[in-house]
């Protein structure tokens, strides 16, 4: 990979919050993908979000997840934006170029461990395409190097009916993998994470599904971002669900989001509640 290029810039970052911080943006090997970074010193713990097809890092979930990876997380918070590619059309331009955007994420992976990152101490979250190309970025690294890794309804197009890549396991890419599950037409059907979140109908679709970027599909980012300050608590299997390994015996106060207790070494299959409005959640007690 060739000699990264850095580049001094001064950005706002527009969210709910009212700070706003002087940002460190690098460009990868390729012109059209850059890395967003703020409150990045060495030895701290990192976060790295990568968005989807026809996003980039002003999209508003985005947005609102540096926002509440910062109050909530703390440390170095990155983007990573290839909006120019995802623009494209997405299997004959965005697709066929998921190697060029896996290199430049496993790029940063390595040198940000170069700068002096403890790599169990990083977190990535992908959604969609985002998704496949960082646990793809996560296996490459090395196997479970990374602390943690959430993604957000992994593509199925492109990915599911790829022999090779459909065999891989995401498990690797990390020491603790959360997979959240939102659509049957445009997410993967696969699952094989340490812990498998089907939201709404089985994982299926939403209730609260409408226009595009807000369909069953787009919605999964929205209750990550829901879930730092309202819990979706998990729920025994619906018997609607088709699962062969879901959750028996579910520990109290399971929820999924970055606040899931990954620690339990607990996997397989979990199901939780969704709404039609915001906030999405719907505490089974309360019910």
């Amino acid at each position: 990979m060739r000699h990264q290029v850095v580049l001094a810039v001064f950005m706002l970052l527009t969210s709910g919050s009212s700070f706003c911080e002087a940002k460190r943006q690098t460009r990868a090997s390729s012109e059209n993908i850059f890395f967003v970074e703020n409150d990045c010193e060495a030895a701290e713990k990192f976060a790295i979000i990568v968005h989807g097809w026809r996003e980039n890092c002003q999209t508003e979930w985005v947005v609102d997840m540096m926002s509440n990876l910062t109050i909530y997380r703390g440390g170095c918070i990155v983007c990573m934006d290839y909006g120019k590619h995802s623009a494209e059309d997405y299997f004959q331009g965005l697709v066929p170029k998921f190697g060029l955007v896996v290199t430049a994420l496993l790029g940063k992976l390595k040198e940000m461990e170069a700068r002096g990152f403890d790599p169990a101490n990083g977190h990535i979250f992908g959604f969609s395409f985002g998704a496949q190309s960082s646990i793809e970025a996560g296996r490459r690294f090395g196997f479970r190097k990374l602390g943690r890794l959430d993604v957000c309804e992994p593509a199925g197009p492109g990915f599911d009916s790829d022999r090779v890549f459909s065999t891989l396991d995401p498990k690797f890419a990390a020491k603790q993998v959360q997979c959240i599950h939102t659509s049957n037409d445009k997410g993967t059907f696969r699952r094989e994470c340490h812990q498998d979140w089907n939201m709404g109908n089985c994982g299926a679709s939403q209730s609260a599904a409408g226009p595009y970027p807000k369909g069953s599909h787009g919605l999964c980012p929205y209750f990550y971002n829901s879930a730092f300050v309202n819990e979706f608590r998990a729920i025994p299997k619906p018997d609607e669900c088709v699962s062969f390994r879901a959750i028996s015996s579910i520990p109290d106060q399971s929820r999924m989001g970055y606040f899931s207790d990954m620690n339990s070494g607990i996997i397989g299959d979990f199901y939780s509640r969704t709404t039609k409005t915001y906030p999405y959640n719907e505490i089974p007690n309360e019910v």
